[in-house]
């Protein structure tokens, strides 16, 4: 009897949902990309502004509003989709993530908005918001409660796998400073493009970001061993030359930076080093003494 009912537990289509942490970190994951759009449109919008670097400064915390709105996006999407007991529609997600996401940033504007400077807002301000912020509501339905898993790419390490904790802890480290430094990389680049900077600084902007463009690549392409390491060596050899002819001991934080990043790398590099087994050494030992054997036999002049 015991048997009879677990199998139908198992069976059910409520039992084969994902778990509510598969929906909380694509809401967490698609909040960061959404709220990073924000600094960017701020930037672009506004070239003229002298206090644009703000922006670049303040992005931690943008990007820590961007996961709270997916997180909370996401729960409701999950509650749903778990008492409806199957996956929703794609149209479904949609329009619970953009119903969804305006809801919470009215409360979020009557919560923490200066009184002193709100006015009645006009049906032109309402179509304005409604027109800027529904896309971000569409994509958050498209991507949580899909079938995609941010999580298993930032963790991902070998095939077969090896070392699953150092792998799926060096691959998340460094994944994840990619990204951000691919964000920060994009924010300055387009700062200084607006304003006369100084040769160097310009073109020191371009080389960190045609960098960490290249490592978000390389860490999430799916390449054989002795690929990644040429890559990694040709990416970070404009890195090391930083940190030797460039930062000086005037630079201390940068030059930590700089080293942990390269230390990420390394470790990166090592849990996916894969070195051959003694059983396989054997293997190859004995076939090449059977084809010198079978050499000599062909060939008795020798």
């Amino acid at each position: 009897m015991i048997s009879i009912l677990s199998e139908g537990i198992y069976q059910s289509p409520r039992y084969e949902l994902p778990g509510i942490g598969s929906f909380l970190f694509q809401g967490a994951f698609v909040g960061a990309l959404v709220a990073f759009s924000f600094p960017v449109y701020g930037i672009l919008a506004h070239p003229e502004n002298g206090y644009n670097f703000l922006l670049i400064a303040w992005l931690p915390f943008i990007l820590a509003s961007g996961v709270g709105f997916g997180v909370l996006v996401a729960v409701l999407i999950w509650a749903i989709t778990y008492a409806a007991g199957h996956r929703l529609h794609l149209v479904v997600r949609v329009i619970i993530g953009a119903v969804t996401l305006a809801i919470l940033l009215v409360i979020d504007d009557l919560l923490f908005s200066d009184p002193a400077y709100r006015k009645a807002p006009s049906a032109r301000d309402y179509f304005y918001l409604i027109r800027f912020y529904i896309p971000h509501g569409v994509v958050f339905g498209l991507v949580i409660g899909s079938r995609l898993q941010p999580l298993h790419e930032l963790l991902r390490g070998t095939t077969p796998p090896r070392r699953l904790a150092l792998t799926g802890i060096t691959g998340f480290l460094l994944r994840v400073l990619i990204i951000i430094g691919t964000m920060y990389s994009i924010l300055i680049f387009i700062w200084s493009m607006q304003w006369s900077r100084p040769r160097v600084e310009l073109t020191m902007s371009v080389i960190a970001l045609a960098h960490f463009l290249a490592a978000l690549v390389i860490v999430f392409a799916r390449m054989p061993f002795w690929l990644l390491l040429l890559l990694a060596v040709v990416i970070n050899f404009p890195v090391v030359t930083l940190i030797t002819d460039v930062l000086t001991e005037n630079h201390p934080l940068q030059r930590n930076f700089v080293l942990v990043y390269l230390h990420l790398w390394a470790a990166f590099l090592v849990c996916r080093l894969s070195l051959p087994h003694k059983e396989k050494c054997n293997e190859n030992r004995n076939n090449w003494r059977r084809w010198f054997r079978r050499q000599s036999f062909d060939n008795p002049t020798r």
